[in-house]
């Protein structure tokens, strides 16, 4: 039997950031699945901003802006960053401060030092983790605000400038003292 390329996914395929043997979580389906994803071959330093949802198998060094998305960490992913994302899931090894607008889970595979702001949190028995959880984040929307305008004043600010700049004022020769 061929598979048309519009049939699902069998349940049984295992997915990049899944061990098939793991019952932490069922298999991410074909709707679930992150569209984007930064491989075990690849360094990432600086702000990172997007618009979908990720994973993460390689290393990331800065800050990670998904508002209103997921982001995995998956088992090979590194990541030294304070994260905003929507979901949070952790299998790898994390070293920063995480808000999560709705969820974080933090999986037996992980390795987590930073803070841990969201109003549901999974701690999987085994998990490392060292830092703080707080699950009020009302009292965090402040921060929360800070790292989505530092992500927007930056992006805007590296917009293209426009075709036609006007010239930069020409300097006036500055009078020489007599000596």
């Amino acid at each position: 039997m061929t598979a048309s390329p519009l049939s699902p996914p069998s349940p049984n395929m295992p997915t990049p950031s899944s061990d098939p043997h793991s019952h932490s979580r069922p298999p991410l389906g074909s709707n679930d699945a992150p569209r984007a994803v930064i491989g075990s071959k690849i360094r990432f330093k600086g702000e990172l901003v997007g618009e979908e949802d990720l994973l993460i198998q390689g290393q990331v060094d800065g800050t990670i802006d998904l508002k209103n998305h997921s982001l995995i960490i998956g088992a090979e992913g590194t990541v030294r960053a304070n994260v905003l994302a929507k979901t949070v899931t952790i299998e790898g090894t994390v070293e920063g401060d995480l808000f999560g607008q709705e969820r974080i889970s933090i999986l037996k595979s992980s390795d987590v030092r930073g803070n841990v702001v969201a109003e549901r949190v999974i701690l999987e028995d085994g998990a490392k983790f060292r830092g703080s959880i707080d699950m009020d984040v009302d009292q965090h929307k402040d921060k929360l605000q800070g790292i989505t305008s530092i992500s927007l004043s930056n992006s805007s600010s590296r917009q293209t400038p426009p075709a036609d700049p006007a010239p930069a004022p020409a300097e006036k020769p500055k009078p020489s003292d007599p000596a």
